[in-house]
């Protein structure tokens, strides 16, 4: 697949999905906006590949009340930026519980709420722009095949695999002004990165967190 975008935002470029995303596309000559809450890490990656190839924004896209504000601020400090990969989420472990409900409230408003506001917000941006543009959701296989013990995580995923194919249907209808945005899903299997080890407590104590294929 080509990849004529130049500047890129990747949201929670800390994690291990998000942070490996960078190599490949700054490898290729795509200046990356890494989006992350852990300065420490962004640092790491600003030292790694120099601030000719990356730039980085420490920023809680959890905190969906201040994405219209933030999104607006980045298109004015970077008007020629041309692709979103929407990458943030959390997963945890969920039995369908009271005690659980705020973890379910938390999880679906990091894995489908922030990305929707995100989205809207930068479709104004994208469409005034004559280059190629593109919004790349990063989903999960698990949204096609889900599993009884992340039931809200998959729920999530899920909904943010249909909000990407109704993204793409309804920027189709808008014709000419939307042409030059392109929606695209990336669908991940199981990866071995942090989630597994730092919020599912279970499959720590029973060994077997160590799954998936490497990054």
């Amino acid at each position: 697949m080509s990849f004529p975008y130049k500047t890129a935002l990747i949201t929670d470029a800390t994690s291990w999905i998000g942070y490996a995303s960078a190599d490949r596309p700054i490898a290729n000559g795509v200046f990356i906006v890494a989006v992350g809450r852990r300065a420490d890490r962004l640092e790491q990656m600003l030292s790694k590949h120099g601030s000719l190839k990356i730039a980085t924004e420490v920023c809680n896209v959890s905190d969906v009340d201040g994405i219209e504000s933030w999104v607006r601020e980045m298109t004015i400090k970077l008007p020629k930026l041309d692709c979103l990969i929407l990458n943030a989420g959390v997963q945890n472990t969920f039995d369908i519980t009271p005690a659980l409900l705020k973890t379910a409230k938390n999880e679906l408003n990091l894995d489908y709420h922030s990305p929707l506001v995100t989205t809207t917000h930068i479709l104004p941006h994208f469409e005034s722009l004559s280059t190629p543009t593109a919004v790349i959701s990063v989903t999960s296989g698990l949204a096609i095949m889900p599993m009884p013990r992340c039931a809200n995580y998959y729920t999530s995923k899920a909904a943010f695999r249909s909000l990407t194919w109704s993204l793409r249907a309804q920027l189709t209808d808008r014709g000419a002004r939307a042409r030059n945005i392109r929606v695209i899903e990336a669908v991940p299997s199981v990866v071995k990165t942090e989630l597994l080890h730092t919020r599912q407590a279970d499959l720590v104590a029973a060994g077997r967190a160590d799954v998936g294929m490497p990054l």
